[in-house]
């Protein structure tokens, strides 16, 4: 497939996975987060803004780099098929987190991610070590990202 091409659809998953979020996620995103009790060391609503541009970056370069892959795989088509279903996962978990405001299935279903997670990584070594590479700092996000959901249900949960 051609850069421009792949550049293109990896644009475009990226634009429909954050329209998806939007629609799940809802309005009120900042009166939801503003209501919260916060852990120690959680981030501000802006530092989530820079992870989430962190994070389309790093699955439109993964992308886009799987596009690029001339021969047609299972292991290829399983990495694509493998990050559309995370993205519309992560974009689902905006509406438990944000419409459902239900703490306690974010943290579980956030918990479940990194196992898709290590999954991907190990496709991407074994077809693309650069794009593996990327994925780095997404997984080690994650271990944060799994921290922040226990303890944010932990001192959100209703006192009995």
């Amino acid at each position: 497939m051609s850069a421009t091409y792949a550049a293109l659809v990896s644009i475009g998953v990226c634009l429909g996975a954050a329209a998806l979020e939007g629609v799940c996620a809802g309005k009120n995103v900042k009166a939801y987060f503003a209501k919260l009790k916060w852990p120690r060391y959680a981030a501000p609503l802006w530092v989530w803004y820079i992870i989430g541009a962190a994070y389309y970056a790093i699955f439109f370069f993964a992308i886009f780099r799987i596009l690029r892959f001339e021969r047609d795989s299972v292991l290829r088509n399983a990495a694509l098929a493998l990050i559309l279903f995370m993205m519309v996962a992560n974009a689902l978990w905006n509406y438990v987190f944000f419409r459902a405001q239900n703490l306690f299935a974010g943290f579980i279903s956030g918990s479940l991610a990194p196992i898709l997670d290590l999954t991907l990584f190990i496709c991407m070594i074994q077809l693309d070590k650069t794009a593996a590479g990327v994925l780095v700092p997404y997984l080690i996000y994650r271990l944060y990202a799994v921290w922040w959901g226990y303890e944010l249900w932990k001192v959100n949960r209703p006192a009995g």
